[in-house]
């Protein structure tokens, strides 16, 4: 492979115009040499890709983001000292920064879940309702006819004024839990 007489830095300054007096004749390396003339196009492509890059970011005043990066290098060293919770509290503000559209699409399904859940719950309680209906009223009633006490023991029944709900103990008036010597 032919060696061209100019170096590649020599080549990249001529590629940004900054040669000066020696640019024709490396001008004339280029159009003779393969292997410069390859070196030439190869950082002609990358500048352009990097120019396309970067107008996509848009204008960017560059003490103001250096002020911006050291400022969250800052705070990040300050949070990450105070222990696990300053660790928690970097991890989000990076998965907020990072992956907003993820985090902002894992709440609104949050979200929207909350909303329609209710809803749904009571569909699905208001057909099995209609389904046991009659079953569940059924098999949740019992219907004492007699009670047979022996001893001193009484029945006692209690049910609150306009409920439908009573409550029968046997009163023995011994004391069960007492230990006999």
């Amino acid at each position: 492979m032919d060696e061209g007489k100019f170096s590649d830095e020599q080549l990249h300054a001529w590629l940004d115009g900054e040669t000066g007096l020696a640019s024709e004749a490396i001008a004339r390396e280029v159009e003779a040499c393969p292997s410069s003339r390859a070196e030439v196009e190869s950082v002609r492509i990358t500048g352009e890709y990097l120019r396309e890059s970067v107008e996509a970011v848009g204008e960017v005043e560059p003490l103001a983001a250096l002020r911006k990066i050291r400022q969250r290098i800052d705070e990040a060293n300050e949070v990450e000292q105070s222990g696990l919770g300053g660790r928690l509290t970097l991890f989000w503000r990076d998965v907020w920064v990072s992956k907003r559209r993820a985090v902002t699409g894992l709440a609104f399904a949050a979200a929207l879940g909350a909303l329609v859940a209710p809803g749904a719950m009571w569909l699905l309680g208001t057909y099995e309702k209609q389904d046991r209906g009659a079953d569940l009223a059924q098999s949740a009633s019992v219907i004492v006819e007699s009670v047979e006490i022996e001893g001193s023991a009484k029945t006692v029944l209690f049910q609150p004024q306009g409920s439908d709900t009573a409550v029968i103990w046997i009163d023995t008036d011994e004391d069960v839990y007492e230990e006999k010597f």
